[in-house]
């Protein structure tokens, strides 16, 4: 057989290679037109290349540049070391790289240019109910109602997944959406799933509801009690006819937590009424055969057991008081495996509340943490080298946070 890409026949060869580089060029300029064009919105995930001053390690024909993921947060600001918080939600890619150019020093700005490139889409949403972590949270743009059931870690027993409802704001007008994750769940369809929208907000029941209005129980084949609030497993839980001893209720729900403020007990029974109940009076009495003084609790009875407020030492009169006042920190940034207000307790170090956070995710920039607090009324950001502290060296392995400290994870 003959070869066509012999140089016997250059007219061919040079028509298919003039092909196949137009192709490639109006296929890399119509990527490039899109991302410029691409309109930025909140929880997007971008990619931002900053020059930035040249430092001592630098040679003078190195360049030094500020180059990491950056999540737009759910007020459409993104938070840049150099530049601190900027809003950009609405602004294309292409008019965000032009703004953080033109807030460079102009000896910077005139020899170099800030580039912003879309990674994902992304959007947040709110989850509500009976999950394990209700909150705010970022997930892609075509994700489904699963994704966000997972990322709140997941549905506690007694949920009704068969009636999960989507809440959201359309043409200035409330619209409520039903999701039957449960037929979801049987069948594996995923056309079952509704998408998700922008600031939805998903609220996952319970099983048996109580109506608000006429404090009548809905029919449900399982008898069931809920108990809430500062208990280590709260949740749904099966009752007899002849309902259960609050102190056995709450056995079964493992106790309550260390926090616990028992003498503020909520029960809110099924006919509408409710009554408060102070067990920890009844715990520091000295009478005899107490038991009985513990409440029954019915199907379809709520209780909630409050959680006692951190305290910490202030001044109140010139004088060192104890102040009711909890206590917290904030983590943030694209590095945090685990974002938004976490609790604080002294003595606590950066390793320690990153930690608890749930660590840092694998594309981390660890070496460029900043510590964000406020001191005398002004920002200071502090560096806190995250591998330093792990290998044990000073000063990052002692540093103390304070109340109210960000630390944002590049």
């Amino acid at each position: 057989m003959e070869n066509i890409f012999h140089t016997d026949n250059p007219p061919f060869f040079s028509f298919l290679t003039l092909f196949l580089f137009t192709v490639l060029v109006l296929s890399a300029s119509a990527h490039a037109k899109s991302d410029k064009s691409v309109t930025i919105d909140n929880g997007d995930l971008l990619y931002v290349v900053i020059p930035r001053e040249v430092t001592g390690e630098f040679s003078p024909t190195e360049r030094n540049y500020f180059k990491e993921k950056v999540e737009v947060d759910r007020h459409g600001f993104i938070f840049l070391p150099t530049q601190g918080n900027i809003k950009i939600a609405g602004m294309t890619t292409q008019q965000i790289s032009e703004l953080l150019t033109n807030n460079l020093p102009k000896y910077l700005s005139k020899s170099d240019r800030a580039s912003v490139n879309l990674i994902e889409k992304r959007h947040y949403i709110q989850i509500l109910g009976h999950v394990t972590t209700p909150g705010w949270y970022n997930i892609p743009e075509s994700a489904n109602i699963q994704a966000i059931l997972s990322q709140a870690g997941g549905a506690l027993e007694g949920a009704d997944l068969s009636k999960v409802s989507i809440s959201r704001i359309k043409n200035g007008k409330p619209l409520k959406i039903l999701a039957n994750i449960q037929n979801y769940l049987l069948k594996g369809n995923t056309r079952i799933l509704p998408p998700l929208h922008q600031d939805d907000t998903v609220f996952v029941p319970l099983e048996v509801t109580v109506n608000n209005l006429t404090g009548t129980r809905s029919n449900s084949n399982t008898a069931k009690i809920r108990i809430f609030g500062a208990v280590n497993r709260p949740g749904s839980y099966p009752v007899s006819d002849k309902g259960i001893n609050f102190l056995d209720l709450l056995i079964t729900a493992q106790g309550e937590t260390a926090d616990a403020d028992l003498a503020n007990i909520k029960i809110m029974h099924a006919d509408g009424t409710r009554e408060s109940f102070n067990m920890q009076a009844l715990l520091d009495s000295t009478e005899s055969n107490q038991n009985n003084s513990f409440p029954l609790i019915k199907n379809g009875d709520i209780i909630h057991i409050a959680r006692r407020p951190a305290m910490r030492t202030g001044m109140i009169n010139g004088q060192t008081t104890q102040i009711n006042a909890p206590q917290t920190i904030t983590m943030s940034g694209p590095g945090s495996n685990g974002r938004g207000l976490q609790a604080f307790t002294e003595p606590m170090t950066p390793l320690q509340a990153i930690a608890q956070a749930g660590g840092v995710n694998d594309f981390a920039d660890t070496n460029d943490i900043i510590i964000i607090r406020r001191v005398d009324g002004k920002q200071v950001n502090l560096p806190y080298d995250y591998d330093k502290a792990l290998d044990g060296e000073e000063p990052d392995v002692d540093f103390q946070l304070q109340a109210g400290d960000m630390i944002y994870i590049p």
